[in-house]
């Protein structure tokens, strides 16, 4: 890949697990030796041939279909490629899994094939204390800040092209769900100053939130309040926006986030997912594949596609889900309360 925008180095540090996660498929569970010869095999099954928790067999499928490693049948399920037939079975001319096992030492691997086999999220960056991003974040306001400043820092190019999204929704009062510094919050209260906004977020997290809306001039249009995302959500806002958040969460989760949002939202009112979504058919796109790998090792989520979203809202209640392209392969699906 050539590196010629922001987009493409966002794309760039958001591949960085996904090469992990193939050394561990190859070399620790010799995949593709255990598809050759099955005409077809589905998530689940793949789960129980390698004993790897369903998750992950979704996330490693959809990446595998998007390098060109597998081919994605009309029914979901997957077969070998010509080229993991060719190159990654056993007994092949050209085997080159020996050459992918010469890393599988990586510390990124042996954090890939855990995660595989127990669905739990690997320690951030290889951690030996073994915590993971989640239980740094409450608990060390100095990680909080990193993590947050870093969060600002790709928010910048994409909240712009967010808001322009967002204009015909015709919001007035926006709440920015783990909205972290108020990077989105701000952009889109710049370019809609008929709007307000707040962003709300964990205690370890608020005081850096408030120091970077000051430093964008907007602390007169965007507040911030300490919370629980998953406790109950606080009333007078139309939209509900969730910027890279939901891909960090399981169904379950998302579900509950979803339910407290349609509680909260006036009828008429819009959840708003910001993030890189997976094609409909599960096929790619090579970025989004890429970037589900790293939330799938990292956190309990991975990315998500609109119709797996749309059946999750729509199960609390939120109808009429679209979808709109913003750029860098993000995109928002917009589901709103009857």
């Amino acid at each position: 890949m050539t590196i010629e925008r922001p987009g493409d180095i966002i794309a760039h540090v958001n591949s960085t697990y996904a090469t992990d996660l193939f050394i561990a498929v190859v070399s620790d569970f010799d995949m593709f030796t255990t598809l050759a010869g099955r005409d077809s095999t589905s998530t689940a099954e793949l789960s129980a041939l390698l004993g790897i928790d369903e998750r992950a067999a979704d996330v490693t499928l959809t990446y595998l279909v998007a390098l060109g490693l597998l081919e994605r049948l009309p029914a979901g399920s997957v077969k070998l490629s010509p080229v993991g037939q060719e190159h990654l079975v056993a007994g092949v001319d050209v085997d080159l899994r020996y050459y992918a096992a010469m890393v599988a030492d990586r510390p990124g691997v042996r954090d890939a094939v855990t995660v595989l086999r127990t669905g739990r999220p690997a320690p951030w960056e290889s951690a030996s204390d073994g915590e993971d991003w989640i239980t740094r974040m409450s608990s060390t306001t100095e990680f909080a800040n990193t993590f947050s400043a870093a969060m600002d820092a790709r928010g910048r190019y994409l909240s712009p092209p967010l808001a322009e999204a967002l204009r015909e929704l015709k919001p007035e009062r926006i709440l920015d769900v783990g909205g972290s510094s108020g990077v989105y919050a701000c952009a889109i209260a710049k370019a809609l100053p008929e709007i307000t906004a707040a962003v709300l977020d964990i205690p370890s997290v608020v005081d850096f939130s408030r120091s970077c809306i000051a430093a964008k001039g907007m602390s007169d249009r965007v507040g911030v309040i300490a919370g629980d995302m998953f406790a109950e959500l606080p009333t007078g806002f139309d939209v509900h926006l969730y910027s890279n958040v939901l891909h960090d969460w399981g169904v379950d989760d998302i579900e509950r986030l979803a339910a407290a949002s349609f509680a909260a939202l006036p009828s008429g009112g819009v959840l708003v997912d910001h993030d890189m979504h997976i094609d409909d058919d599960k096929t790619g796109s090579l970025r989004a594949a890429e970037f589900s790998v790293r939330m799938m090792l990292i956190t309990a989520g991975k990315c998500y596609s609109t119709p797996e979203l749309a059946e999750i809202f729509q199960r609390v209640g939120f109808a009429e889900v679209t979808t709109t392209p913003t750029t860098a392969g993000y995109s928002i699906v917009v589901a709103r309360k009857p």
